[in-house]
């Protein structure tokens, strides 16, 4: 079975909360990387609120509250992760 050594971890330093429609929560990396976006091997999000959300430009998916979602290294990498609604507090972590 495959495995990925992984560089670091990214996620909320807080429980944030939507201030607009569809936003993107998985950040720009830093200038000077390949790659416009983070891709996470690893990922996890907690919502506390119900809500639907966009994961790699994908179909809409509802997520019951505190539902969450996870993905790992034998899953796509996550460079997208965008929640439709305003109002949705939420937290995630990711391994890139």
């Amino acid at each position: 079975m495959p495995y990925r050594i992984g560089s670091g971890y990214l996620g909320s330093s807080q429980i944030k909360t939507t201030t607009s429609p569809n936003t993107e929560i998985i950040p720009d990396t830093p200038a000077g990387w390949s790659f416009p976006k983070y891709q996470f091997y690893k990922f996890s999000f907690f919502n506390y609120q119900p809500c639907t959300v966009k994961i790699n430009n994908g179909n809409p998916i509802y997520l019951q509250a505190e539902q969450g979602f996870q993905s790992d290294y034998m899953d796509a990498p996550i460079f997208s992760f965008v929640i439709q609604e305003v109002g949705i507090q939420y937290q995630w972590i990711g391994a890139y």
